[in-house]
């Protein structure tokens, strides 16, 4: 997929796991990339990859409305918005049932997720309008769509940030914008941060999650980090140019209901 994405600017939020995956496949497909997270120490592993890297805190509207008019003032134009951060902090409680949970804990996730695809989305729609071409892109994981007992907001959170596209889709069609999320399997140690830790029943409970995973999965595993990077870059590209709207699958087959 060498240069399918010459002379495009790609901007991705989060330089996690993910996003950097993302990143590089971008770089690697002929994009000019910027990435934008809050940890330093992220983005600086990013440093050799031909990479630009910015330090950004995604909740703050106004400071991703900085970060995107300085990339179109840099490059002129903007091609991609690829929105992979996580919760603005540690918590969001998998493990726990929604009845051990307060509505604090479980709103959580909603309101993040759906924050940072709204103030990202919504800082490039303009440019991309003007220019009549774009690709607003987002991450989801399986829950939003399967039923997986002791995810908490999760599952609610990523099914609204697939409906925020979806609407995006169609508000933004008849000017040249496509909109697509990703929705995977699981990544390399995603969920860690987001467990219930002291739940006495988080062991039990999470080891069922891998049977259930397994049970309903054709492949019998997840998506490598490489998979879902490629894959964003084959969406993201002029290949693609009909696809709009929809939620793609890296889930390796797995049923969803």
């Amino acid at each position: 997929m060498e240069d399918i994405l010459k002379k495009k600017t790609a901007v991705v939020y989060g330089a996690g796991s993910i996003g950097s995956a993302v990143a590089v496949a971008f770089a690697q497909a002929g994009a000019t990339v910027f990435v934008a997270d809050h940890n330093q120490d992220a983005l600086n592993k990013l440093a050799d990859q031909h990479i630009q890297t910015e330090r950004l805190d995604v909740f703050d509207k106004d400071a991703v409305a900085a970060f995107v008019k300085a990339v179109v003032d840099s490059t002129g134009r903007i091609d991609i918005s690829f929105c992979a951060t996580s919760t603005h902090k540690s918590g969001g409680e998998q493990g726990a049932a929604l009845a051990e949970l307060s509505y604090e804990d479980f709103a959580m996730p909603l309101l993040d997720y759906t924050k940072a695809t709204f103030h990202t989305a919504n800082a490039v729609s303009p440019y991309m309008v003007k220019q009549r071409s774009g690709v607003i892109m987002g991450m989801t994981a399986v829950v939003s769509q399967m039923p997986l007992p002791y995810t908490a907001g999760f599952g609610p959170a990523w099914a609204a940030v697939e409906a925020m596209l979806r609407l995006l889709a169609a508000e933004l069609g008849p000017y040249g914008v496509r909109t697509v999320c990703l929705h995977s399997a699981g990544s390399e140690g995603a969920a860690d941060k987001t467990l219930a830790s002291n739940n006495p029943e988080l062991e039990k409970r999470t080891g069922a999650w891998g049977e259930r995973w397994m049970s309903r999965n054709l492949l019998g595993r997840g998506p490598t980090l490489e998979e879902v990077g490629h894959m964003a870059a084959f969406l993201a590209s002029d290949l693609a140019g009909a696809t709009t709207g929809t939620t793609v699958s890296l889930t390796a087959g797995m049923v969803t209901h």
